[in-house]
Order: C-alpha cells, then sequence, then structure tokens
C-alpha cells in the first residue's frame, strides 16, 4: 500500500538520524579496578588526568640557526592584501553544513544563513587580525571530544581518543589567509625546499 504524501512530510529530520547512546561508566583505575567514574564531571576529571600522563611535550627552546633563517627571510616581506567579501562568501558556502561546531558553538549552517551585513562585520574583523597579525586567542581554543577506539572496551579510560574541534571562525581565517599566501606571495622564497 502506498504511503500517503501528507505522512511523509510529516516526518521531521530527526527521524533519519542516528539515536545518541550516552557514555558507559569508566573505571578509574584498571589495575586495581577502582571506583567507577559515573557523572559527567568525573569522567573529564579521569579525561584529564590520562591526557596530561600519556602527553609528551615537544622541546620549545628555539634553535638558533632556525631563527636566522626565518629572520633573513621575513624582513623584506609584503604584507598580505586585504581580504575581500567575495573570498569570505566562497569559502563560507563550500563548509559542509553538519559538521559538529567548536567551543564557540557556532556552526557552519549558521554562518551560511548569515544576512550580507553579518559577512561585512566578518570580514572587518578578519581584516583587522590580517593587519594587526596577532591571531585572538578564542580562535586558538579547542572543544576536545573523547571518541571510543574501534572494538577497545568502553570502560577503560584509555579506549578513548581525544578529538579537537577547533572554532569555525578559525577554520576560516585559515582558508582564506593560505589562499591568499599562496596566490599573492612567491612560495619558493618561503618554504624551504626540504619541506612539502
Amino acid at each position: 500500500m502506498p504511503i500517503a504524501s501528507n505522512n511523509i512530510n510529516n516526518l521531521s529530520n530527526d527521524s533519519f538520524t542516528k539515536p545518541q547512546t550516552p557514555l558507559p561508566p569508566i573505571r578509574k583505575n584498571n589495575a586495581p579496578p577502582g571506583p567507577w567514574a559515573k557523572s559527567d564531571s568525573e569522567k573529564v576529571k579521569l579525561y584529564a588526568n590520562h591526557l596530561a600522563e600519556v602527553f609528551t611535550s615537544h622541546d620549545n627552546s628555539p634553535n638558533p640557526e632556525v631563527e636566522r633563517e626565518i629572520a633573513a627571510l621575513t624582513q623584506p616581506t609584503e604584507k598580505i592584501k586585504v581580504l575581500t567579501l567575495q573570498e569570505l562568501t566562497l569559502v563560507i558556502k563550500q563548509l559542509q553544513p553538519h559538521r559538529a561546531p567548536g567551543s564557540d558553538l557556532i556552526s557552519a549552517q549558521m554562518l551560511q544563513e548569515m544576512p550580507h551585513e553579518g559577512y561585512q562585520t566578518l570580514l572587518y574583523i578578519f581584516n583587522a587580525i590580517r593587519r594587526l597579525q596577532y591571531w585572538p586567542a578564542p580562535l586558538k581554543q579547542a572543544k576536545i571530544i573523547m571518541i571510543q577506539k574501534p572494538g577497545k572496551n568502553p570502560t577503560d579510560v584509555v579506549s578513548y581518543s581525544p578529538i579537537s574541534l577547533l572554532p569555525i571562525l578559525s577554520k576560516i581565517l585559515e582558508k582564506l589567509l593560505l589562499k591568499r599566501i599562496y596566490r599573492d606571495t612567491n612560495r619558493q622564497e618561503w618554504i624551504p625546499s626540504h619541506q612539502f
């Protein structure tokens, strides 16, 4: 029997999405097994402690030879030209609308539905960042989510990998600047031959 078209129209997009399943409780200590972390705040602390244990920091001391080469390359450079509304509009239209938002909770769909005045304001902000050569701290903050590794025990903290979700405004600005650098500069002058 055919389904009436009005029944199909009444279906919402939510009926086709995968149901959300809550994360299971996680053991605080695996050897010997400790108490369970059940609340979200307990899980966050457990993940943070685990990531702090496995994180290895890089040596941030500058290499004098590299510093001299960078200084020599950056002395006579031209400033990056002003970003245009056409470039911004094109990058925003190419965004995937259903990707997860970052720490600012701004989604691609929100930006794609933004009025023209919003695009102009965003362009003004991006050009100010370009002109001042200063990347604002909020655009560097990532939202970390833990994703279970396939086939791993869901109650073990080591079974999860961190995924960083950057603010979408940061991603847009990166794309704009990368296109501008590639188009307006001679890459042979600023990319060492051993890099690719």
